[in-house]
């Protein structure tokens, strides 16, 4: 699942953006990200050996910012079973869903009193502009964006993208939710073709919440599974302060169908002098 693609090494090349270090290759160049505005160092792909090396940690920050100057922090994705030196903080974790594959009575479960999801109608696409622009926000508030809102033209390309198809949660008829899926997209690395399942968002009352985001889980694992693609997700951690909630998200997502697809990792460059040359063990498992 997470092998890297021989056409996405030769693009890389052709782009300038294929390197290596210790004679082991990686992927990396600068990048804007489009809500948060901040210019990242962003490390695509790294030989599974480098993962292994504490050298290439204490390097990279150095390796950063000489290759982008201006660039405020270094991203860099790994396979779930591995991971970079403590002073990295998780950044998004991908999961893939398999959840569809066995129906409540295949898995001797019974099958859940869930709420009614349609397909998102054109009449829809206020209120699903609306909640993708609070995904957007939440999401920069989590990483630390002083000020999180997203520019109007994301959310207008997420509501104009070719593959997209919203599916909305129903209570007392009215709109409460919805998740959006993006088809005809691929993981960039692996070139595997993916549905991303882009957001989840319900305005209920929290004991209601369960029942309406498993209802949307279960609409957009049809939709992909019809279309025999993985669906894939992605929760965003917190970057400020102490805890990060979004790892009781992981626990309870890996025990309802779940499972790790690649982790992007952050390290902030103006913190990261005397930090990265901590000890990795990269054959640690990630969770």
């Amino acid at each position: 699942m997470n092998a890297v693609s021989e056409s996405y090494l030769r693009a890389a090349a052709e782009a300038g953006l294929l390197d290596r270090f210790a004679g082991s290759p990686y992927v990396a160049g600068a990048y804007e990200e489009p809500v948060r505005c901040e210019l990242q160092y962003l490390v695509t792909y790294c030989d599974p050996d480098l993962a292994a090396r504490p050298s290439w940690w204490a390097e990279l920050p150095a390796l950063a910012r000489a290759a982008a100057p201006a660039a405020q922090a270094v991203v860099a994705r790994l396979p779930s079973d591995l991971r970079p030196p403590a002073a990295w903080r998780r950044y998004l974790t991908y999961l893939s869903y398999h959840g569809a594959d066995r129906s409540p009575a295949e898995s001797g479960a019974p099958a859940p009193d869930l709420p009614e999801v349609v397909p998102a109608l054109p009449e829809h696409d206020g209120p699903i502009g609306r909640w993708l622009g609070m995904a957007l926000s939440n999401a920069a508030a989590a990483h630390g964006a002083e000020r999180a809102r997203p520019e109007e033209a994301v959310v207008k390309s997420l509501l104009e993208h070719p593959g997209r198809s919203s599916f909305v949660v129903l209570f007392g008829g009215s709109p409460a939710g919805h998740a959006t899926v993006l088809c005809g997209e691929e993981d960039d690395v692996t070139g595997e073709p993916i549905a991303e399942l882009f957001d989840i968002l319900v305005e209920v009352p929290s004991a209601d919440r369960p029942r309406a985001t498993a209802a949307l889980v279960a609409a957009a694992a049809r939709h992909a599974a019809a279309r025999r693609l993985p669906l894939i997700g992605n929760v965003v951690h917190t970057l400020v302060g102490e805890s990060d909630p979004g790892e009781q998200v992981l626990a309870s997502l890996t025990s309802r169908g779940w499972s790790h697809h690649h982790t992007m990792w952050w390290l902030p460059l103006d913190a990261s002098a005397g930090t990265a040359s901590s000890s990795s063990t990269g054959e640690d498992a990630a969770r």
